[in-house]
């Protein structure tokens, strides 16, 4: 059986090889490890399919999702992931199997047994069942924070505007409270609506109707001023000034 691995993280890719030369289910000859979503695609679109793949859902330059609006993907998909079953199944995704990091013997074997009682009718529907789950994913319109020991909805249409610092991302509502997110600003930048939600550089994402003017900055930049306080000055680069313009004078959807 030939399976490819797609995975950023060198340890994690050595570690499931190994398990998969000793796995004693059934025989894999991994033909391809892929670590970005760039990568898999320009390999996607020259290769043959395998018969499993090994996806990582959070890749270096995004959602591994990406990858499945590129190019079809004809093999059945064994996701591997940090988060648990609930963040999985945020995304709607059907697949074999989801291996919570990191993978062990028994969890790939479960899986792979799983995979070998599909008949060609139900691999073929797999597949199928995949590719539309993940193309006709809804955008994001809630997040479930948490904060001390409570939960609570917080509806997207709320939020001005997303800033991380040190790796902790909090969401600022139009009243002006914040909201500790527990998702990274890329995961955000993937699942929320991009008709009304921009990714300004590393430690913004803006909600069109947050946006108050916008001054020219040097080096042909802007500089965003929004409705609410900010942390620090909002600069979109040179490159992504043009893309920034055209979507504020898109119409929303």
């Amino acid at each position: 059986m030939k399976a490819v691995i797609i995975e950023d993280e060198t340890a994690a890719v050595s570690s499931l090889k190994a398990i998969l030369r000793h796995n004693s289910v059934v025989d894999i000859e991994v033909v391809a490890e892929l670590e970005s979503i760039e990568d898999s695609i320009e390999w996607f679109r020259s290769s043959s399919q395998p018969d499993i793949i090994f996806m990582d859902i959070h890749l270096a330059d995004g959602l591994a999702f990406k990858i499945f609006e590129k190019v079809d993907i004809a093999a059945p998909v064994v996701f591997t992931t940090a988060y648990d079953e609930y963040a999985l199944q945020a995304f709607q995704v059907s697949s074999i199997d989801y291996l919570l990091k990191p993978v062990t013997q028994k969890t790939l074997e479960h899986a792979l047994n799983k995979f070998l009682l599909f008949n060609p009718l139900e691999r073929e529907e797999h597949i199928l069942q995949t590719n539309t789950a993940i193309k006709n994913r809804n955008e994001v319109k809630k997040l479930l924070i948490m904060l001390a020991d409570k939960f609570y909805p917080l509806s997207v249409d709320d939020i001005y505007y997303f800033y991380t610092v040190q790796e902790k991302v909090t969401a600022y509502t139009f009243d002006g409270k914040r909201h500790p997110v527990d998702r990274t600003l890329d995961a955000l930048g993937e699942q929320l609506d991009k008709q009304l939600f921009f990714r300004a550089n590393r430690q913004f994402i803006v909600s069109r109707k947050s946006i108050k003017d916008i001054d020219l900055w040097l080096g042909n930049r802007l500089s965003v001023n929004l409705l609410l306080p900010i942390p620090e000055r909002i600069i979109i680069s040179k490159v992504k000034t043009p893309l920034f313009k055209k979507w504020l004078m898109q119409e929303e959807g």
